[in-house]
């Protein structure tokens, strides 16, 4: 693919079993950090209703029993966001509001919650895509580019205006490249980058423009 010339995004898009095999280890190990989450939280709630016993710590457990449904809640949105899509339409979004999405999946994926992991997309132009491709291709980039045997590794995620382009690039990660964001990209009418652990989708602005014409 050019460097200025990209196809409407797929709303139900092919993959090769290398790119989809990728995913189910991805959401496999998310799933296990999820399970060990709900323990905590099943021994937090087993803790409180044993404080709740205790003569005048209604404040306390109240306050401890709020905390705990943020954090349920917290799990269910990772279901949510690595489950079958609830829409595959194309929708205006600012990589910034997803990137909180992609970080809380990350947190929970067994063979990532213990790095450091960082996205910056505050200043990347919006795009014009399926919103589920674009987070699963952040998730997909960001645990595939460090080695799952190397856990001091960091990996951060930029996500930057180049032309007519949106480029999300894995920084400070290893030289893996991740099969299933490259496949993303493409349904998404972008491309994986040559020689780099990134991808690029059309902005917003370039959509817009090429529609005008």
């Amino acid at each position: 693919m050019s460097e200025n010339t990209y196809g409407p995004a797929d709303p139900q898009p092919s993959f090769s079993a290398a790119g989809l095999d990728e995913w189910v280890g991805h959401v496999e190990a998310v799933l296990r950090g999820i399970a060990h989450a709900l323990n905590n939280r099943a021994s937090a709630i087993s803790a409180v209703i044993e404080l709740s016993r205790d003569p005048g710590e209604e404040d306390v457990t109240r306050s401890i029993l709020t905390t705990e449904l943020d954090r349920l809640l917290e799990l269910s949105s990772v279901v949510r966001s690595i489950g079958s899509p609830r829409s595959g339409g194309s929708e205006a979004f600012a990589p910034r509001d997803v990137a909180p999405e992609a970080l809380a999946a990350l947190q929970l994926h067994a063979e990532q919650r213990d790095r450091v992991i960082m996205i910056e997309a505050n200043a990347a132009p919006p795009t014009r895509v399926p919103r589920w491709m674009f987070l699963r291709a952040m998730i997909a980039l960001a645990a595939t580019s460090a080695s799952p045997d190397d856990r001091s590794r960091s990996v951060r995620l930029t996500a930057v205006e180049e032309g007519e382009w949106l480029m999300v690039r894995s920084v400070d990660g290893g030289a893996r490249r991740s099969v299933y964001a490259g496949e993303l990209a493409i349904a998404m009418g972008g491309a994986p980058v040559e020689d780099e652990c990134a991808f690029r989708v059309p902005t917003l602005a370039a959509l817009r423009q090429r529609e005008g014409l």
